[in-house]
């Protein structure tokens, strides 16, 4: 139980979200009670409750591009930042207006409201989120899209990855884009899902309950090998799989390094591991950082096929002409 003594600050009417509007920004007062830096809109884990799977998202309403909205797909809460407010303190509209006039230390409002003292709980729920998904039946939108990228039917079922229809946040069943699909992957007998929806918007591309130490594809590696290419993706990993016929492992994301043991296991497994990002800006950052750390070699999509990973490349310049191009970069 927490309380605001709002006694210190003189207001002379009432409280609006505008008034609030003029001094700080949505953005800031949303990243400010999710302990979230807003820099981008997207899937973040959520305020409300015990989340383990990043599933509360942030975006412009679409009849009015200038509000800022949340989504909590387990709950189906929605609103604005000062709903928000109410629903993380258990208050009412007008006192969450004056918790965030006061949290911002904006006692400079010459707006009205009674002397008093606000009690207020915080009611996160501590149930965490299951994931869970649907499946259903592979269809020829399906066949061309992967084999777009050089990936047969195949691969995908090796990789265990799965067209599917629906995701479930505990019983809350959202139905997917019907370009969908599940990442099953498995770790110290633990099952991740990985949902990819390549067609929607930012904050429903990716769905993602894996932690960081679950390297996508290492348990599709042969024990050993000549070489091994660490890459930022499972598309990537299965697109170099069948086009290269190089094995290759995938991490979660492009701002995560490597454990020093694990690249010490690549090492000894493989005679030679290089590292392949995409060449854009966070790729090369991370390509300079793998290279320096662990002693490695990197090669990065050549800028003027205006892509910047390898299975891009094959959907842009075909299978032959991508695996031309990656052999003069591997093997010179």
């Amino acid at each position: 139980m927490e309380k605001i003594n709002l006694n210190s600050i003189v207001f002379n009417e009432i409280i609006t979200k505008e008034d609030i509007l003029q001094h700080v920004t949505q953005e800031e007062v949303f990243g400010f009670y999710m302990g979230e830096d807003i820099k981008d809109l997207g899937v973040f884990h959520s305020p409300l409750r015990e989340d383990n799977i990043p599933s509360f998202a942030l975006y412009f309403h679409k009849h009015n591009s200038n509000t800022l909205m949340f989504k909590d797909f387990a709950t189906n809460d929605c609103g604005d930042f000062v709903v928000l407010v109410m629903k993380m303190f258990n208050l009412n509209y007008s006192n969450a207006l004056l918790k965030i006039a006061y949290d911002f230390k904006l006692g400079n409002f010459s707006v009205k409201a009674d002397k008093q003292e606000i009690t207020y709980t915080n009611i996160k729920q501590k149930k965490r989120v299951e994931l869970g998904v649907k499946l259903r039946d592979w269809t020829i939108k399906d066949k061309k899209f992967w084999t777009s990228f050089g990936i047969t039917k195949s691969t995908l079922q090796k990789f265990n990855v799965y067209p599917i229809s629906y995701v479930f946040y505990n019983q809350t069943a959202v139905r997917t884009h019907e370009y969908a699909y599940v990442y099953v992957e498995q770790k110290d007998d633990v099952v991740s899902y990985k949902i990819y929806q390549p067609y929607e918007s930012k904050t429903k591309k990716w769905i993602n309950n894996a932690n960081y130490s679950v390297h996508q594809g290492y348990r599709q590696l042969p024990e050993s090998g000549e070489l091994l290419i660490v890459t930022k993706s499972l598309k990537d990993v299965m697109s170099i799989h069948d086009c290269l016929g190089i094995p290759a492992i995938g991490l979660q994301s492009e701002s995560v390094m490597i454990k020093p043991t694990v690249m010490d296991e690549y090492k000894e497994r493989f005679s030679k591991v290089i590292c392949l990002f995409d060449n854009d800006e966070a790729g090369i950052k991370l390509t300079q950082e793998f290279s320096k750390v662990f002693g490695i070699p990197y090669i990065l999509v050549p800028d003027k096929y205006n892509v910047t990973d390898f299975s891009d490349l094959v959907q842009s310049q075909g299978k032959d002409k991508a695996v031309e191009i990656f052999k003069k970069l591997i093997y010179g």
